[in-house]
């Protein structure tokens, strides 16, 4: 009987309350767990965007850096709860790497928050779109073919000298690189198509740039190599006519960020801050160079009345050293 007392002590509420404890704890583990989940694939995509940073680094400051990712963060969860926020994430981690590569930074405190500013439009837009189809995303590359087609024929129709296969080669690397920002559509201009509308407001647009293409060309040493033997690649150089017809092709990207979208008060004020920065900057080298000017001229100015001054004492010196030493002293003699 005192056996089996031990035994019903065992089972009884402190026993139960040994197990259910433990039992309790593990389950708000796993619950933590569970809600880990959804900030690591923020966290992992937040890894590859510093992975990119690291790889093609920018002349920014650690802290600097460290506010990119933080904006970065402060929109990826604006809305945490989106739908297809996995796809979300995955388009950013995708789509930043094709746009980081692209970017020209400097050092110019005003010049990051223009970047900041950018990155911060097209996360938030991302993690608040309607996310593209795969009938739209087929359309919208349709659409960037058709604009690049028109594009090379304008050319070779403007410039009919250039020679067509650098000009199809450019299209090609062109739209090769359309449609991989296409599949990962960080920026805006790659989210959605166009309407009929807007492609022809950018087709005219094209149109009215003609005489732009030709200062281009000029700049690319088009009037000096005109000749077909002239004009070709020189080693480690594109063609002058590929080089022509890629930075054509650019120019469709600033007509389509004009007429697909429209950028929020932030990104505005960040740019008219950079280019407020940038004039005070050409002012004060425009002072510097002034002044640096003044001081060579008042330095050629004592140079040249030193060394006027220095002939001066050399020629007194000569001439007194032609008197006869008692020449002053003779009529005192007499």
């Amino acid at each position: 009987m005192r056996y089996r007392g031990r035994r019903d002590s065992t089972c009884g509420p402190a026993f139960t309350l040994c197990v259910a404890v433990p039992l309790l704890l593990l389950g708000d583990a796993a619950a933590m767990g569970t809600d880990a989940d959804e900030p690591s694939a923020l966290n992992q995509t937040l890894a590859a965007v510093r992975d990119c940073m690291v790889r093609s680094p920018a002349p920014w400051a650690q802290a600097w850096q460290q506010e990119y990712i933080e904006t970065i963060r402060q929109a990826a969860i604006h809305d945490p709860n989106a739908s297809q926020y996995d796809r979300r994430l995955h388009i950013l981690k995708g789509g930043f790497a094709l746009y980081w590569q692209d970017l020209r930074n400097t050092q110019e405190r005003s010049h990051f928050e223009v970047r900041r500013a950018e990155i911060r439009w097209y996360v938030e837009n991302l993690m608040a779109a309607e996310l593209p189809g795969g009938e739209d995303t087929a359309l919208l590359r349709h659409q960037y073919e058709d604009l690049a087609n028109h594009a090379a024929e304008s050319l070779l129709a403007q410039f009919s000298f250039l020679d067509a296969n650098e000009v199809r080669n450019a299209k090609a690397d062109y739209l090769a690189d359309c449609y991989r920002k296409i599949d990962a559509p960080l920026l805006p201009i790659y989210l959605k198509p166009l309407s009929q509308a807007q492609m022809e407001q950018i087709k005219g647009r094209w149109h009215d740039l003609r005489y732009a293409r030709v200062d281009l060309w000029r700049q690319l040493g088009g009037g000096r190599t005109s000749s077909s033997t002239n004009r070709s690649s020189t080693k480690g150089q594109p063609h002058p006519d590929y080089l022509l017809a890629q930075r054509s092709l650019e120019q469709w990207k600033s007509h389509i960020w004009a007429f697909a979208t429209t950028e929020p008060e932030y990104c505005r004020v960040a740019a008219e801050n950079e280019m407020r920065s940038q004039k005070q900057r050409r002012e004060a080298i425009s002072k510097a160079r002034a002044e640096e000017l003044r001081l060579d001229n008042a330095t050629l100015q004592t140079e040249y009345l030193a060394f006027l001054l220095g002939a001066l004492l050399e020629t007194a010196k000569e001439e007194f050293s032609k008197t006869p030493v008692g020449q002053d002293t003779a009529p005192q003699g007499r």
